[in-house]
C-alpha cells in the first residue's frame, strides 16, 4: 500500500509543480530562472534533478510492481538521460519546438492507459516538466549577446524576467538563425560570451 501511495505522489507531482510554478512571479522563481539563464552547472544540477526523480520513481514503482518487463524501455531513457550534453538537446528541442512538445505530451496520455508502458509514459510526462523551465534559445541568445536594454530591464523589474524567460514563441532556432548573427545551441553551454560577441 506505501508503494501505491508514493507512486501515486509521483504522478501528481508533474501537475502539481506546473501548476504552482510555471510562469511564477516569486522572488525565488525569478532567482531561479536567472541561475538557469547564467549558469550552466545550474543547468547542469536541473538535469541532475531530472534523472533522479526518475530513477526514484522507478525504484518505487518496481517494489510495487515486481516483474514488470515494460520498465525496460522506460530504463533506457533513463540511461541516455545520464549524459547532460544529450539532455541539454533534448530539453531545448522540446521547449523551442511546442507542435514536437504537444505531440509527445499527446503521446504520453495515450500510452499512459497502457500497462506495460505505464512508467515510459511518466518518464516523458517528466521529461516534458524539466522541458518546460528550460531556458530557451531566445531568451539564452538576449543574455549572451548582452542585450543591456533587456538585461536591465529584468534586473530593475524582476518580475518581468518570468514573462520573458517563458515566452519563446518567436524563438529563433540555430536553421532559421540569418547568417549575419547565427545562433550556435553549442556555445550555450559556456557561461561568457563567445569570441565573436566580445569584439
Amino acid at each position: 500500500m506505501t508503494w501505491i501511495i508514493l507512486q501515486f505522489l509521483f504522478l501528481i507531482m508533474p501537475v502539481a509543480i506546473t501548476s504552482a510554478l510555471y510562469k511564477s512571479n516569486h522572488r525565488f522563481m525569478d532567482r531561479f530562472y536567472e541561475r538557469m539563464v547564467r549558469n550552466e552547472k545550474a543547468r547542469k544540477l536541473h538535469t541532475w534533478v531530472l534523472l533522479t526523480v526518475l530513477l526514484l520513481y522507478h525504484y518505487v514503482y518496481t517494489n510495487g510492481h515486481p516483474g514488470e518487463f515494460g520498465i525496460v524501455f522506460s530504463t533506457i531513457i533513463c540511461a541516455t538521460l545520464a549524459s547532460y550534453r544529450r539532455t541539454d538537446r533534448w530539453l531545448r528541442y522540446l521547449l523551442d519546438r511546442p507542435r514536437a512538445f504537444a505531440i509527445y505530451a499527446l503521446v504520453a496520455v495515450v500510452i499512459a492507459g497502457i500497462p506495460h508502458l505505464h512508467t515510459l509514459a511518466v518518464t516523458i510526462a517528466f521529461v516534458l516538466l524539466a522541458a518546460l523551465f528550460y531556458p530557451s534559445v531566445r531568451i539564452m541568445s538576449e543574455w549572451e549577446e548582452n542585450d543591456m536594454d533587456k538585461i536591465f530591464k529584468w534586473v530593475k523589474h524582476p518580475e518581468t524576467f518570468a514573462e520573458s524567460y517563458h515566452d519563446n514563441h518567436h524563438a529563433k532556432l540555430p536553421h532559421e538563425a540569418d547568417n549575419s548573427n547565427p545562433i550556435d545551441p553549442d556555445n550555450f553551454h559556456n557561461d561568457k560570451p563567445s569570441k565573436k560577441e566580445s569584439k
